[in-house]
């Protein structure tokens, strides 16, 4: 679906079109993806995805600045229940220091307030250009080059977001991107929360989750979602192949296993895990040893202590080592 913003006139006497294209859309389907053709995977698979119809309920938007008919400039959304992540901020180079961006996102901004949109996230240089001008919008920094926009003060959306309440489990899918990058945007002083993602005490999920359905599309990962009825996922439980160092390559048969939850909802890690189908093979978990609540939830669903691990990650980090857990599980009869 397509919808006309704005027309405005640039200072050359150029008319720069406004529209949102709003997934699945197929008429400027070729001409969303020579725009953003440089991206890559694990991007290609997410646009590929929702242009086709194959990324629903995420609402994937994209805002395109247009000249004489031809999307020069875009900005990217992908939201689910009012919450989301902008991303894919990019300016043909022939079009760039006009003006045509901040234009843009003037748009998106009002439309996502006026859609009742709730919490965006993104991720830019530290004091960048591009960080200045997001700031210039309302996004502050959560840390360094991740920001945020919220349309009210944060602790009252994190307080009726995160509110208590009981979750019911839904398998991964692309609608709980921006959600998971919610859950991992809040600060947590619990350390290591999930070593795919390299989440600690908070981190940006735009480009691991978006890596972690190109695996799960390839059978390669896995995870479920504790959803609660605000909408909000509390926690959540994955598996995906163990990686050996930088190399990218994986330990065949052996799967890093992650879960962790909200503060609020320490205590539907067991049920998240519980819910989680692992493959055949070794299930590996690496878990704080202070974590105690956590380490039980992996003890009931059936991994067994191995050992402690120390210096594995930066000294400050965690006051206490790493509990290795592991469990195998048998090829289903």
């Amino acid at each position: 679906m397509q919808r006309h913003l704005d027309s405005l006139r640039l200072s050359n006497g150029d008319v720069l079109d406004v529209l949102v294209v709003t997934a699945p859309e197929q008429s400027l389907r070729d001409e969303v993806l020579h725009l953003l053709g440089h991206k890559g995977e694990p991007w290609e698979s997410h646009l590929v995805a929702a242009l086709d119809g194959t990324a629903d309920p995420l609402e994937t938007r994209w805002y395109l600045g247009s000249l004489a008919g031809r999307p020069v400039s875009n900005i990217m959304t992908v939201e689910r229940s009012g919450v989301g992540i902008l991303g894919h901020v990019f300016t043909e180079e022939p079009h760039r220091r006009r003006g045509i961006c901040r234009a843009v996102m003037e748009r998106q901004m009002a439309d996502f307030r006026e859609r009742g949109g709730q919490l965006l996230l993104l991720g830019t240089g530290f004091e960048s250009v591009p960080y200045r001008i997001y700031e210039s919008f309302g996004f502050r920094s959560l840390r360094d080059g991740f920001m945020q926009y919220s349309v009210r003060p944060v602790e009252d959306f994190e307080t009726a977001w995160f509110a208590q309440a009981p979750a019911h489990i839904e398998p991964a899918a692309w609608e709980h991107w921006p959600l998971a990058a919610a859950l991992a945007s809040r600060p947590d002083q619990s350390g290591l929360r999930s070593v795919e993602w390299g989440v600690r005490d908070l981190a940006n999920l735009e480009w691991p989750y978006c890596r972690f359905m190109k695996l799960r599309s390839q059978n390669l990962a896995d995870g479920v979602m504790a959803v609660t009825p605000t909408g909000a996922v509390v926690a959540c439980a994955t598996y995906a192949p163990l990686q050996l160092g930088g190399s990218g390559r994986a330990w065949p048969g052996v799967w890093l296993v992650d879960a962790f939850a909200h503060p609020l909802h320490i205590y539907k890690v067991e049920q998240t895990l519980a819910a989680l189908p692992l493959p055949p093979g070794k299930g590996l978990a690496l878990v704080p040893e202070g974590d105690e609540l956590r380490v039980a939830a992996f003890r009931s669903a059936g991994f067994m202590k191995e050992g402690v691990l120390s210096d594995l990650v930066p000294k400050g980090a965690l006051r206490e080592g790493v509990v290795a857990l592991g469990k195998w599980t048998e090829p289903a009869t």
